[in-house]
Formats: structure tokens, C-alpha cells, sequence
């Protein structure tokens, strides 16, 4: 037998860069690995492939010293197909990098059914050394005999392959080779492997399915769990899809990509936004395909960061793109040897950037109510706000106004943040401050509406505009009070825990009524912009040095806090917990002094905006003046209303003292809407 089929030896020539970086580096999952056996069974003929590997399994493990510990764990991928004899293995598969399409013995076309084959750089079939270091081949094929066919059974190991020098590898054959049986096909089994995880089996299904589009009646992949088969039968590989939402869907068979002079590439598929954000990343972005086989995959196509729906693009486009001009037979090669990316900065590829821009922005335009609807239900529901609702008010129409108002306001949240807790009550409790004031103004509305059609106004809707106001009244009385509390008890944390005068700083910025609790947010917000500009300026102008006056938004450490209090301005500056105000900082101060009190006298247009002047307080613990021209002068502003010093400690006592009444209301407010 040996004589008549010959004694020709496997051997494989192979650099060492090749099988290093298209061969280990570009196929880490096992379902890429996977991917590309299926493609070659695909491409000869085969109807059914089957795929048994351990699902949820840890392939291989590192012991202490980190060496890769050997398992039983075997791949296989199984198929009907043609196969091969040894003389197709060695003059055609063991030749890598040998374009197939090109080649007059095989061509663009499978050999019996004529598919247009997928395989190309002639690559694939070292994908599986990206997971293991053994991948054994048990192939059948050629003209049937007597004997039946013709057995092809050798192993490519990767220890043998990935030698030094260029040369020839002599593979070792198996103990089938040149045997015969009764069938075509082939089984690839990969073993010695890498400390690779096989996913779930609802992951590589979806893992592979994403990678293939397979239409035909003909061809179908089954998946066996080697592990568990009692658990997850065999099972046939669906389609993958991805839900959309509504009205989002583009078909792109009426969208050709234009390229220089005019001319058109045909494309089909879809484009839209998913149904939800991406929660896998199979389901994240575009997908390309060429040959039925994904080439690329895209969340923007190649857009620069910056443009207009950015977040949605990127959280959820999808779809499928069938473009065959991508991989065609005697065009440019535009794809990436993973098949995760085609060369964009190609004419085509620079083409379908553009192509992409655009449908980009019709899907923007189209999604926008549909996407607003479905950000205002998810905020509805991250807050169960018809529930903090109904709760809250008594009365339903204030309720109805405070859903109608949630629904609207919710539509502009940002999508990102609906998964903050923080975030949603926060805007749960704005949208509920504002909702009564809202009910009012209708109900205002309604009532004038009545009275200038002529229609008598009865007394029960009298009434009710009476409670409305009522209520929007103790809302906006319930709103502050929180506030105040819950700086009151950020103010205490800053006393007892010692924490820095920059915390203070911004405390105050934030809520100047510790320095003043008769402030209201009615302030003149514009005269303080206008006093820092100018003062800031007239320092620098005056000393050459930076001072920073504060008003709520400085990033840098500020020198001094501004706050309007009824006619008079403010002027804050803090010392730390526990500091003696001593001859240093007087020296410092008392230049600012000075120049507050020339400021005003030359900027006569001030003394409208703060007709009782200004004054400097001072958040110092004690005081420490040595110097008896220092300790008079100081006294001396005292006296003058010119400079005020407060204990940290009182801040605290002043504030909660003056600050009951809101704790009272406050409670008033919960009676009310409990009522």
C-alpha cells in the first residue's frame, strides 16, 4: 500500500515572526480560534460542523514556579466536508501565507458547491496556537477506492514549529496517516493548552455566532459540551441579533458607499441604536462582514472624540454591514489578519468613515424622541418616582403635575448616570421642589382663563388655589431647610473632626448664610462678579502680586470669600481650626484693609449695589498681637465695622441656633404631606 500512495514527509516552512504574531498574538479567545477551523470547513463544502470543547472550563493552570500545568482537556471541531489527502496537506494547507483564491488548482470558489470561500492569507489555520501548543489533524478526502478514502493524520506542534532558523519542519505523522475509512471530512483537536477560560455556553454561542452570517439552507454549526453534555446539550448555533429601538433601524441596500469619481459600492444590512446599552461585547458596535465573515468591527467608524451624540453612538450603535468589495478576490487586501479591523486609511476605508459619518447622524436625528422616551422611563423607574410622588403630595393634581414633570425632565438625564443612586434622587428631589411652584402656576392659569372667558369662578376652585399655594409655599420652605440642615451638619463634621479651612472655604461659598443667617439666595450675584474683576485687577495693578477672591466657582485656593448680605458685602477670610491671629496676619491684613476701604472711595458706582459698605470677617479661634500698634489698630477696625472675628465654634452654635425654625418646618411640611 505504502508504494502505491507514496511516502512524501508533512513539512511545513515557516518563519518564526509569522507564527509568533498571526499565529499567537491575534487569536486569544478560543472562539476566534474556533472561528477560523469553522471557516475552513466551510470553505471545503461541509454542511454540518460540530464543535465539542468543556464549556466553563479553565483550560490550563500555572503552578508556583509558573510553568503551564499539562490537563486532559481536548477541542475538537469536527466536519463533513471534502477534506484532504497528504499530497492537499502538504502542497496546499501546510503552505502558509499562500493566497488560496489565487492558486489554479483551488480558486475564489469551494470545490463542489461553489461558495465564494472565506479563507484567504492562509493563516487561519495556525489561529488555534493563540490557545494551545498541539493541534492534531485527522483529515479524508480525494477520490474514493476500494478501501474507502484516503486518510491524512499529522500534528503541528508549537515548540517544533517556532525553531530559530527558517527551515523546513517535519511534522510528526499520526498513527491513522495513510489508512483509509468510508468518509470525507476532517477533525481538527487542539490539546497542550495555554491558561485560556472557556466561557459559558450562552457566551460562545454568542461569541461565535457574532462572527459568522450564515444564510445558507445547507450549512449549520452544532456546539457539545464535553464537560457537561447532561447540562447543556448539543445545541445548534442561532443567528446573532441584537434588539433595536424603535424607529431606528436604517436598511442600508438604499445607502451605497461613494467613493472618488461617483462611483458606488453595494451594501446591505442594518444600522440603528440598541433596544439597551451594551451589556456585552459582542453586542457592542458595528459589525462588518465580507464572505459571510466578520472582517471589522466599529462603535463610531473611526469618528474623531467630540461630535454630536457622542455618548449614544458609542453606548449604542449597532449593526450589520455586508460590504464584499471589503474582501474581494483581486482588490486590495483591506482587512486585518484578526479580522478585527480593515485598513481605514485606504481610499475604501476612508470612504466608509464617511459613509458611517453620515447615516451616524440620520440615526442621531431619527432616535432622538424614541431615545428621549426610553432615558425618561429608565428614570421613572431607576427612582420609582410616581411612588415618591403620591407619597409626598396629598393632593393627586400636584402629583399628576410632578409625573407630567418627571417624565419631561427625566427625557434629558444623562444616560450614563441613571445607574447613580445618588445622582437620580438628587434629580428625583429637584423635579418634586419644583412641582408644586408648577401646579400653582397652572392652576393660576386655569383660574384666569375662567375669569376672562366670563365664566363664574366657584368657590371650591378658590379653595383649591388657596391649598395649592400652600403647598408650593411649604415645599420651597422644606427645600431650604434641607439645605441649611444638612450644612449645619457639614459644618459640625469640619468643627469636630478639625478638618482644613479649605473645607471651610467652600462650605461658606456654598452657603453664605453661615456668615449671615439673614442672607437669601436673592443676592447680587452680577455686583460680585463685578467687585472680584475689578478688585482683582486693582490689586495686581497696585502690589504686582495675584490675590483670589472667591464666589462659589474658583478652583484655585481663594484668599478671601465674597457673599452679599442684604445691602452690605462680605468679605471672608479663614484660618485654620485652632489658629491665634497674630502679628503676621495682621501685617497681611492690614494692607487689604486699606486698599478695600480706597477701592470703594474710587468706585463710586458701588455704593448702589452695596449701599451699607463692606466689612472683612475674620474666622480665626484667638488672637495673638504682640505688637501694641497692632493690637490698637485692630481694635480700631473692630470698632469701625471694618473687620469682625469669629470662633470657628461659633458658627456652629449660631447656626444651629438660628436654624431651629427650619428643623420645625421642615417637620410641618412631612405632617402636611403625610396628611
Amino acid at each position: 500500500m505504502g508504494a502505491d500512495i507514496g511516502d512524501r514527509k508533512y513539512v511545513m516552512t515557516i518563519s518564526r515572526m509569522i507564527i509568533d504574531k498571526l499565529g499567537v498574538k491575534l487569536y486569544d479567545k478560543v472562539s476566534a480560534a474556533v472561528a477560523e477551523i469553522i471557516a475552513n470547513s466551510y470553505d471545503a463544502d461541509a454542511e454540518e460542523v460540530t464543535v465539542r470543547l468543556p464549556l466553563g472550563t479553565l483550560l490550563a493552570r500555572k503552578s508556583e514556579d509558573g510553568q503551564v500545568e499539562d490537563s486532559d482537556y481536548v477541542i475538537e471541531v469536527e466536519d463533513g466536508g471534502h477534506g484532504m489527502t497528504p499530497d492537499e496537506a502538504i502542497d496546499c494547507y501546510l503552505r502558509v501565507g499562500r493566497d488560496r483564491r489565487r492558486h489554479p488548482e483551488q480558486g475564489p470558489h469551494s470545490r463542489e458547491k461553489q461558495r465564494r470561500v472565506m479563507g484567504r492569507k492562509g493563516i487561519g489555520k495556525l489561529a488555534p496556537f493563540g490557545i494551545c501548543r498541539r493541534i492534531e489533524v485527522f483529515s479524508s478526502g480525494g477520490t474514493k477506492t476500494e478501501s474507502g478514502y484516503l486518510v491524512t493524520h499529522f500534528y503541528m506542534d508549537y515548540e517544533k514549529i517556532l525553531s530559530d532558523v527558517d527551515q523546513p519542519v517535519e511534522l510528526e505523522a499520526g498513527p491513522l496517516d495513510r489508512t483509509y475509512r468510508e468518509h470525507t471530512g476532517t477533525t481538527v483537536r487542539l490539546s497542550a493548552f495555554l491558561p485560556k477560560r472557556v466561557v459559558d455556553l450562552e457566551t460562545f454561542h454568542r461569541q461565535l455566532a457574532s462572527r459568522f452570517i450564515f444564510a445558507e439552507p445547507d450549512f449549520s454549526i452544532f456546539i457539545e459540551d464535553a464537560r457537561h453534555p447532561e447540562e447543556n446539550p448539543r445545541a445548534k448555533l442561532e443567528p446573532f441579533s441584537v434588539p433595536t429601538m424603535e424607529g431606528t433601524r436604517i436598511d442600508l441596500s438604499q445607502h451605497p458607499v461613494t467613493i472618488e469619481e461617483g462611483k458606488e459600492l453595494p451594501v446591505t444590512g442594518w444600522l440603528g441604536l440598541a433596544k439597551n446599552a451594551y451589556k456585552n461585547e459582542e453586542m457592542a458596535g458595528v459589525r462588518l462582514y465580507a464572505r459571510r465573515k466578520i472582517v471589522a468591527t466599529t462603535r463610531d467608524f473611526e469618528q474623531p472624540a467630540g461630535f454630536t451624540g457622542e455618548f449614544t453612538v458609542r453606548s449604542y450603535l449597532v449593526g450589520e454591514v455586508h460590504a464584499e468589495w471589503l474582501d474581494s478576490d483581486d482588490g486590495e487586501d483591506l482587512i486585518r489578519s484578526d479580522r478585527q479591523g480593515i485598513i481605514w486609511e485606504s481610499d475604501y476605508g476612508r470612504a466608509l468613515r464617511r459613509w458611517g459619518a453620515a447615516l451616524i447622524r440620520e440615526i442621531g436625528a431619527a432616535s432622538r424622541q424614541p431615545r428621549r422616551q426610553r432615558t425618561s422611563r429608565l428614570f421613572m423607574e431607576a427612582c420609582g418616582f410616581e411612588e415618591k410622588a403620591g407619597a409626598r403630595f396629598a393632593d393627586r393634581e400636584v402629583v399628576d403635575v410632578a409625573i407630567g414633570l418627571a417624565k419631561q425632565i427625566g427625557a434629558f438625564a444623562a444616560e450614563d448616570e441613571l445607574e447613580d443612586a445618588v445622582y437620580v434622587d438628587d434629580l428625583a428631589e429637584v423635579i418634586l421642589s419644583v412641582a408644586p411652584h408648577k401646579a400653582l402656576v397652572e392652576a393660576f392659569q386655569e383660574f384666569g382663563r375662567q375669569v376672562s372667558g366670563g365664566e363664574e369662578v366657584q368657590l371650591e376652585r378658590l379653595l383649591d388655589l388657596f391649598g395649592k399655594t400652600r403647598v408650593a409655599e411649604m415645599a420651597s420652605y422644606s427645600q431650604i431647610a434641607a439645605e441649611r440642615v444638612k450644612a449645619i451638619r457639614e459644618l459640625e463634621r469640619i468643627v469636630l473632626d478639625e478638618c482644613s479651612e479649605e473645607d471651610f472655604q467652600r462650605l461658606v461659598s456654598r452657603a453664605p448664610w453661615l456668615v449671615e443667617p439673614t442672607w437669601t439666595v436673592v443676592t447680587r450675584n452680577q455686583a460680585l462678579k463685578t467687585f472680584k474683576t475689578l478688585f482683582e485687577k486693582f490689586w495686581h495693578d497696585r502690589t504686582d502680586q495675584e490675590v483670589i477672591l472667591d464666589i462659589g466657582f474658583e478652583t484655585k485656593r481663594p484668599d478671601f470669600t465674597l457673599i452679599s448680605v442684604g445691602d452690605m458685602l462680605h468679605i471672608v477670610e479663614i484660618k485654620r481650626l485652632g489658629h491665634m491671629f497674630d502679628d503676621a496676619d495682621f501685617e497681611r491684613l492690614i494692607n487689604y484693609v486699606y486698599a478695600f476701604d480706597e477701592f470703594f472711595k474710587t468706585h463710586e458706582f458701588l455704593k448702589t449695589e452695596f449701599p451699607r459698605g463692606w466689612a472683612i470677617d475674620l474666622v480665626a479661634d484667638g488672637e495673638r498681637l504682640k505688637n501694641l500698634a497692632n493690637r490698637s489698630s485692630f481694635e480700631l477696625f473692630r470698632e469701625k465695622g471694618m473687620v469682625r472675628r469669629t470662633k470657628w465654634n461659633d458658627f456652629l452654635v449660631r447656626a444651629k441656633q438660628a436654624h431651629e425654625q427650619f428643623l420645625d418646618i421642615s417637620d410641618r411640611v412631612r405632617e402636611i404631606q403625610g396628611a
